[in-house]
This record gives structure tokens, sequence and C-alpha cells, in this order.
């Protein structure tokens, strides 16, 4: 017999021999079987059924059979078989499952949640890899509880009748009890197990012999029915996925099967190939799509942080705007043919401490000279912004011109990062696009959607732009609405810039130094410049203009042919450049002089005597290495060769005239020099009149 009891959750008693279905047990549930006689408690009768005086009357009179007494904690229980016709069917019609119920009690009260089979099934990894579903994890778990609630029961069962020489169990009517009480179970126990009673207790075997892995259905890896069953199989549908023409299932299946029927294996049908196209997806996708979209979606990506500090990093490259603009052209015909799906290209140079676009250049498409604009104009904002030109500690770009922009890169930034090809990933340029083409782009009824090859339903309507075309603006008009963009997210952002300045290190700001920004970004005048007497004079902007420099070295190439490099922001420096950019000078704008002293104003002083200055430290330069190269040349004009013979001789006879004038006496030096003549200096081109000389400053 079961015997049960609740404490908390399910707690179990078993004692078989009170769930043999031959002897007594007992329950607080109104309805249970009493040995083999299904009883119904006094409660339950006198609940609407029956008067309590019209029980106690039929018990009297024994029309109504009690099988079991009250006492404390034991209901009276009465046979529900003894009950009058009226009231035997009352019962039936309030328990319509009355028999099934009883029979399923015992079972429903002995099942125990089995915790070691839980960690088993929770644990348990399939030969591809995947765990279960929570969902089989329970009803395996189940399976298992209910098993072990049967063999409890057979147990006791033995244990008793060995105990007591009870009669042995009747397996039969035990598996059949069993079985029928199973749907009882799902409710709160769902299971799997068979409701046959013959395949109820095979499996109950089987269970006793494999334990919990006898519940893992095959269909899990598909062995029973695989056709696929070995590795040389395998690999042939392997390399077949793999192939580069992205073959379709139908396709495959064929090749597949044409392989099978040479080598005596199973055909396979297309649904099959969908199925091993899943499960060989990483495998078989370098080879479908490629080794880029592999590393894109299926690699594994690296999570980065942003920058702490402006300046700590720059990525840059170009877009195609989303803003369409109008543009005529005359064709071959002579005729002029307007187009309207022009769009512009805008190179960003971002900082992505806070996504500020540091610099910028728009133009009609990407070149090099579009990307060294952009970082011009990142040195120029840098400047506008903290006073100094400042270059990056670091520029990620991608492979464009990587060979031509490489110097230029070199001198705006300490190291330089280019993204792997085609890693678009990799930099954060590209999703600022996004948002520039979403936060500002489709404000304006020239918005020409989000590219070409994205979702058709994300793009605007194209009849209204096909209305609105004659509407859009020309090139100019889409400029000015990439500057005023540009504009409006370096206001929204530029107060966090700033603040964030303070966490970039001392060591970490990299002044740019000003030939450098010169010589890489300077706008050239498109001639050579000689030196003159008032240094180099290029036309700067339609103007000629005088620079010089206080490097005594610049004097000594008198010679070359000097590129002039300008900032036209700013002419006060301008650098000059030699044919092979071996020779680099800075020059300054010459001083202006006023003619009149009463013209004079502060500063001039002091400008005039850095001149006088330079011309004495150049005249010494010129004595000292005059000398030296007389002081060489001594040993060789001591010889009679041809140079000895070609100079002429002073006085006395000498030709080595600087050693000869220190070693004669005065009186000598007075009989040999010659009376100084004083020529006046005239301006070149300035009348034979005309003493003033403009150019002694």
């Amino acid at each position: 017999m079961f015997f049960h009891s609740w404490s908390g959750q399910v707690t179990v008693n078993i004692d078989f021999h009170k769930c043999n279905f031959n002897n007594r047990y007992k329950y607080t549930q109104i309805m249970e079987y009493y040995g083999n006689t299904l009883c119904i408690s006094h409660a339950e009768l006198t609940a609407g059924i029956m008067s309590k005086s019209n029980l106690n009357y039929y018990v009297r009179e024994g029309k109504i059979k009690q099988v079991q007494r009250a006492c404390y904690g034991t209901p009276a229980l009465f046979a529900v078989e003894s009950l009058p016709l009226k009231y035997r069917t009352e019962v039936y019609r309030r328990n319509p499952d009355l028999q099934e119920k009883a029979d399923s009690k015992p079972f429903m009260d002995t099942i125990t949640p089995d915790g070691q089979a839980m960690r088993f099934y929770e644990a348990y990894v399939l030969p591809d890899g995947r765990h279960l579903s929570p969902e089989k994890q329970a009803e395996y778990s189940n399976n298992c509880a209910i098993m072990n609630a049967f063999r409890q029961c057979i147990e006791t069962s033995n244990s008793h009748r060995m105990r007591q020489s009870k009669p042995r169990l009747n397996k039969t009517e035990f598996w059949r009890k069993a079985a029928a009480a199973l749907p009882r179970l799902t409710d709160r126990f769902p299971h799997s197990l068979p409701e046959s009673d013959r395949r109820l207790q095979r499996k109950f075997n089987e269970y006793l012999h494999e334990g919990y892995a006898c519940f893992i259905s095959k269909k899990f890896q598909n062995i029973n029915a695989a056709k696929v069953d070995d590795e040389d199989k395998e690999s042939v549908l392997t390399v077949i996925l793999a192939h580069h023409n992205n073959l379709d299932d139908v396709t495959i299946a064929g090749y597949y099967n044409r392989e099978a029927r040479k080598n005596g294996w199973k055909e396979i049908t297309p649904s099959a190939v969908g199925v091993w196209r899943k499960k060989k997806d990483l495998i078989i996708s370098v080879g479908r799509r490629g080794l880029t979209n592999f590393r894109n979606e299926k690699s594994m990506q690296v999570k980065r942080s942003r920058p702490t500090a402006p300046f700590l990093m720059w990525t840059l490259d170009g877009w195609d705007v989303e803003l369409l603009y109008q543009k005529t052209k005359t064709n071959s015909k002579g005729h002029n043919v307007a187009n309207y799906d022009n769009r512009l290209t805008l190179e960003v140079v971002l900082d992505p401490c806070v996504n500020y676009p540091i610099g910028y250049a728009i133009g009609t498409h990407e070149t090099p000279d579009l990307i060294a604009e952009a970082l011009r104009n990142a040195a120029k904002h840098s400047e506008e912004l903290f006073g100094v030109m400042l270059r990056a500690n670091q520029i990620q770009c991608d492979h464009y011109a990587i060979k031509a922009m490489t110097p230029v890169y070199g001198v705006m930034g300490k190291l330089l990062t280019p993204a792997r090809v085609k890693n678009a990933k990799s930099k954060v340029i590209e999703p600022y696009f996004d948002y520039l083409n979403e936060t500002y782009c489709n404000k304006w009824n020239n918005w020409s959607g989000y590219g070409v090859t994205t979702n058709p339903k994300r793009q605007p309507n194209a009849e209204a732009l096909n209305r609105l075309r004659h509407s859009f603006p020309d090139e100019a008009g889409v400029r000015r609405q990439i500057e005023e963009m540009i504009q409006a997210e370096r206001a929204l952002k530029i107060a966090q810039f700033r603040a964030l300045m303070e966490n970039l290190p001392t060591e970490r700001r990299l002044p740019l130094n000003r030939e450098a920004y010169l010589y890489s970004f300077g706008a050239a005048t498109g001639f050579k410049n000689a030196i003159e007497g008032s240094g180099l004079r290029p036309t700067l902007l339609g103007m000629k203009r005088d620079y010089d420099c206080f490097d005594i070295r610049f004097r000594e190439h008198t010679g070359t042919r000097w590129t002039v490099k300008y900032d036209p922001d700013n002419l006060h420096e301008v650098l000059a450049v030699n044919e092979d950019g071996t020779l680099r000078f800075m020059l300054t704008e010459k001083y202006v002089q006023p003619m009149a002293l009463a013209d004079r104003k502060t500063g001039d002083a002091a400008e005039l005597q850095k001149v006088f200055d330079f011309n004495e430290r150049l005249e010494g330069y010129v004595l000292e290495n005059l000398n030296a190269a007389y002081e060489k040349a001594d040993t060789y004009m001591r010889e009679d060769n041809t140079l000895n013979r070609l100079l002429l001789c002073d006085s006395r006879g000498q030709h080595k005239l600087p050693k000869a004038q220190k070693r004669l006496k005065a009186v000598d030096v007075e009989a040999i020099e010659v009376k100084t003549v004083e020529v006046p200096i005239i301006p070149q081109g300035a009348p034979s009149t005309d003493k003033d000389d403009y150019s002694i400053f």
C-alpha cells in the first residue's frame, strides 16, 4: 500500500505493502483506495450528497459499508460501490473520473523530484556542442522521478514480501495501473514516458540498465536516419557546400549523390543539405562568402574604449554625403542637360574622444589632395581652439593612397596605424557618417537616403524626389549645407572637447612645426624665385612680397631656384624649398622701415639693428671663410705651378696678400695703400644724379 504524508513540498513515505492495491492505505484526501476498495470520505459524502443522519442510518442498517472508522487524523471512509444507487450516481456525477483519479493518486503522491537527474541533464552536452533545452531537461528529469517512484514501489513490495511472506507482486497489474496513471501525472510532472504498459515496463528496464541517458532522444543528432554518418561522407559534402559558386541545395544534393552512387553511399535530399548547411555554416562560410566576410561576421571582434583625451587619436575617411544637387552639362550635341543625382564627398578627420570633427574638406570625390586639405583644416582648427597647431599621437586611416599620403600622415601624427583592408568595423568614423546622415541630412528635401545598396524600404519616396528635383540646390548650395552641418556638429561638442583637453598629458601634446606644416600643406605659386639683395620676392595672392632670412646659410645658395610655400591665411611667414626638397628655409616678411625719421615708431630701431647685426655677422663669416681658404691654398701657391704664375704680386712681390699685410709695418702699409675713392651708390635703374640709397637698411 502507498502511504504518504506532506511536509513542505512532496515528501514520500512509501510502503509497498500498502501500495500493492490489495491492502489498506490512507490519505487525508477524500477519494482514495482502501485496499482494493474505492472509498469516499465522510466529509465529501456530507457535503451535499447526503445528510449526516441519513449516512448514519445507512451505516447502522449495514446498507453502506464503512471500511475505516474515524480517529485522530484519519477520516472515516465508506465504500463507494456500497452506496445506494442515487447517492453513488451523484458521487460519479461529481467525479466522472473518480476511478482514474484514485488509480493515479498513489503514484502522484509518491513521486519525488530527482535533483541528481536535474544536474545530469543540465550539464549534458550533445555531440554537436549544444545543451538540452530547459523544457527537455524538465521532461527528462520528470521521467526519472516517475521511474524512481515505480522502482521504489517494487523494491518496497519485495521487501514486505520477503519479510511478511506476502504474495508476489502482480507485475502485470502493477504496470497496467502505472501506465493508466501516467496521463494523470502529466499535469504536475510533464513527461514523455510511453502510456503502453508493456512499453513502459520495457523503458523501465532500459532505465535501470542505462541510467539517465536512456531518455535523451537520438533525434537530437538525427543519428537514427543519418545518411552522412562518417567523416568521408561529411568531408565530401563539406567541400561541395564550401564551393565559391554558392551552389543551391538542389545542386549540392546532385553533386553529392553522384559521389554517393560511385561509393555505394545513401543518397541525400536537398532538405538534408539545408540541415548540413546550417550545421557547417562556420566552416563553409569562408569558401562561400570570402575571408573578408568571414572576418567581419564570424571572427571574434575586439571591443575598444574611446580615447580619454583629444589628440590621442584621429581617424579619417571620405563619405559621399547623401545630399543631391543639380548640375547642368553640355553634351556632345551641344545641348544643355541637367542631372540631379550628383553628390559631394566629405573628408572628415574625427577625434573619437567625443566624435569631434577636428578637420574636414569638401570635394567632388576623394583624392590625396582632399585628404591633405582635411588634415590642414585639422591643424588650423587646433590652433583656433588652443592657440597652437597640434598633431595627433595616432592616426588611423584606410589604405587609399597610403604610399602618397604616408609623409603627410607622418607630419600630422606620431604613429600611423592603418586599418586592415576591408575591415570597416575597426574605423569608428564609419558609424559617425551614419550619425550625420540620420541627424542632419535627412532634414533636407534633397536627401538621397541611406545609400544605393541598402534596404529600399529605408529610402525616401523616389516619386517625391523626382517632383522636387528642380528645387535641388546647386553644388555651392550643397557645400553650404555641409558647412552648416559641420559647424553645428562642432558647436554641439566643442565644450566637452575643450574640457577633455585637461586629460591630455603634457608629454602627449605634440605641437606642429610651422616648417613641416607649410611643407606639407602650404600653397605654391607655381613659379620659382632666386635670391636677390632684398631676399625672395614671390608674387603671393597677386602681390609682390619681400621675404628674407637671418640664416647666413640661406645666402650661400644664391644660385638656387626656390619654391615658395605659403599659407593663404597667414602670409607673415613662408617656406623656401629647393627643387628636391633638401634645402628648406623659413622666411619672414621683410620689415619696412620709414624713410622719414619723423615717421619712425617703436620697434623700428630694433628691427634696423637686427639687420645691422646680421650684416656684421655676415661679413665676419665671409672674412673668416676667406682667410681659411687662403690658409689652405698657401701650400699650393708656393709651388711653381700654373696657379702660382697667374697670381698678381703686391708692391713687395708678395701674392699672399692677407699674410703679407699682417707682416707689413704700418709705414710700409701706407706706402702701398691706394687712395680710396668714394663712389656714391645709386639704386638700380635710378638716375645717376640720384644719390639716395633706399637699400642701406
